[in-house]
């Protein structure tokens, strides 16, 4: 199946149309007018309280599941790394929930404060 081509003739191309106009790149800004922007409009910001939450639960996330993992194998059960791993697997699914509850719980507060 055959395509249309648009082929501008030599006297069209001095021409300006207003398809040459939307399909156009943007200019672009040297660099001190770009960081001049920037400062005007940094983008939006995230609050303190909700970085600390995502960085405790990473923390959490990393360290919760290995350490119960090497805890279990050394101390509870020795020598079963199948009881530690279901152990870990278990803390790993108890802060994954933890961290949907605490989301859940301030996306709801974000809407009572609005509606008050």
């Amino acid at each position: 199946m055959a395509t249309r081509r648009n082929v501008k003739s030599p006297e069209d191309k001095d021409k300006i149309t207003s398809e040459d106009v939307t399909t156009s790149t943007p200019p672009v800004l040297p660099k001190a007018m770009q960081a001049e922007r920037m400062k005007n409009n940094p983008g939006p910001t995230i609050p303190r309280e909700v970085l600390l939450k995502l960085f405790g639960f990473t923390i959490a996330m990393l360290f919760g599941p290995i350490g119960c993992y090497y805890l279990s194998t050394n101390y509870v059960f020795p020598g079963s790394t199948v009881l530690g791993a279901s152990i870990a697997a278990v803390v790993a699914n108890i802060v994954l929930v933890l961290f949907i509850l605490v989301a859940m719980k301030e996306d709801d507060g974000e809407e009572t404060k609005k509606t008050k």
